[in-house]
């Protein structure tokens, strides 16, 4: 039997739809994190097939934060269980979606009448077809949201399709990109999140070394090596406590260092990722049976910055928190607070925002704790359906005001106009609101620690120093 045509995509062709997605995702994500930043250790090459890989501990927020560090458009393999039809069946159309089925979803499937092993020889000629048309095609290769500690067991399937791509004569060869969806506190709102783009590699040229030098060079081989991709630019740890000493100790570390005051210089939250590959080993050193005093002095350290500012308010995991504790203990940091001017000119606009959005922000995160099923999906109800929550509260609004204008007599075309162009300037009201009850939290926290004593401000600055050098003398390259 011939296979049916595939479907053609071309993400350079504008879509409406597509960019409506677009637009929702970076309002989703700004709503939520105070911060979210992509850290460039590779690139993505701007031209050929890419194959870019990501881990998944965040849900749908790494899918977002993925389409944020690439440049280019990514075209997502995702579960069809997720859209199977509807609205989400047009939206995976606009994206470009390749969709795939999960053993997880084997019973889902079958009561859809879905032919499992069909859809997934489908997903793999559609990949071939994006790869053979240059595209980028992105993939989580763990085969869903991995709550954990660590990169855990990745699924076979990815490696095997790719392989194929190249076997298959379509392409020459795939450039392979991972990147690390790495959170200071992934359901904390009002925290930073980080995307880091790693180095790039050749997946032709992986396997002709590996037969060059008489290595196996098969899909279990390549699972194995897009592992070790994903643990370059991702946060590990063997569990939860050790998880959050190396975050805390990553905060701590990139807080004490020299302000950035050059272009070569890396700013805090670039520094706090490029600190992982080295905190995570330290971390392993100071909690085995060899401890070196080195580990155990900047633990100490450590533990007692991170306490301080647990004190004062902040989150011990934050990076942005440190450095503005320090700051008003006097220390030199990169708190990067705004401006009190530009606060008091944000807060009539900010008010408004919140007094539009603060019941709908609300509901929406109380209906996210009560329908999740995992701690994982949290954020990804707040973001969907609560996106759809805000755009129905939206059409609310603008119904209850048309109608207190009609009722008044007030009601005339041009009211009902201006008031539509006023509706649609409530997303921005959101963006204000929240960018300016960010700028107080920090102000207030700077502010907290300066009316301290003058000897916990000494203190403060005493552990910070003592946590800068002695970082320094174990890493002087950093």
């Amino acid at each position: 039997m011939v296979p049916a045509p595939l479907p053609s995509f071309n993400p350079d062709r504008f879509s409406l739809l597509r960019a409506f997605l677009r637009w929702s995702a970076r309002r989703a994500l700004r709503w939520f994190y105070r911060e979210t930043v992509v850290v460039q250790l590779g690139m993505v090459p701007s031209t050929g097939p890419v194959l870019f890989i990501g881990n998944h501990p965040n849900d749908l927020p790494d899918v977002l934060l993925g389409l944020q560090a690439c440049p280019r458009h990514v075209r997502y393999l995702a579960t069809i269980a997720a859209g199977a039809g509807g609205a989400a069946g047009k939206g995976y159309d606009a994206m470009g979606v390749i969709p795939v089925t999960r053993v997880r979803d084997a019973r889902k499937m079958r009561a859809m009448g879905v032919d499992m092993a069909a859809v997934n020889a489908e997903a793999g000629r559609r990949m071939a077809q994006a790869f053979a048309q240059g595209h980028v095609v992105g993939v989580f290769p763990q085969g869903g949201v991995h709550d954990a500690p660590q990169i855990g067991r990745l699924r076979t399937g990815v490696a095997m399709m790719a392989l194929q791509s190249i076997d298959n004569g379509s392409v020459f060869d795939v450039t392979v990109v991972p990147f690390g969806n790495q959170y200071e506190a992934a359901r904390t709102s009002g925290t930073d999140a980080m995307a880091v783009v790693g180095r790039g590699w050749s997946l032709r040229g992986w396997r002709d070394e590996r037969l060059a030098n008489g290595f196996e060079a098969g899909v279990s081989a390549l699972t194995d090596q897009l592992r070790t991709s994903l643990l370059a630019v991702t946060r590990n740890a063997p569990d939860w406590e050790a998880r959050t000493e190396c975050d805390e100790l990553v905060a701590a570390v990139a807080a004490v260092q020299p302000p950035a005051t050059t272009a070569s210089q890396a700013p805090l939250l670039e520094r706090a990722a490029r600190l992982v590959p080295l905190a995570e080993p330290l971390v392993a050193n100071r909690r085995s049976e060899a401890a070196t005093p080195h580990a155990a002095r900047v633990h100490t350290f450590v533990s007692e910055l991170s306490h301080l500012v647990h004190e004062a308010g902040g989150i011990r995991t934050s990076a942005r928190d440190h450095a503005r504790v320090l700051q008003g203990a006097g220390v030199a940091a990169e708190a990067r607070l705004t401006p009190r001017w530009a606060l008091l000119l944000m807060t009539p606009a900010a008010l408004i925002g919140w007094l539009t959005h603060g019941p709908i922000f609300w509901l929406v995160w109380r209906l996210a704790h009560r329908f999740a099923k995992a701690r994982a999906d949290v954020v990804a109800r707040a973001f969907v359906p609560g996106l759809q929550v805000v755009a129905a509260w939206y059409v609310l609004l603008t119904l209850i005001a048309v109608a207190a204008l009609w009722l008044t007599g007030n009601a005339t075309w041009l009211t009902v106009v201006v008031l539509l162009l006023l509706v649609t300037q409530l997303p921005t009201a959101a963006d204000v609101a929240v960018a300016w009850r960010d700028g107080w939290r920090g102000r207030a926290l700077v502010w907290r620690v300066q009316r301290w004593p003058a000897a916990r401000r000494a203190e403060i600055a005493r552990v910070a120093e003592a946590l800068r050098a002695e970082w320094k003398s174990g890493y002087s390259h950093e």
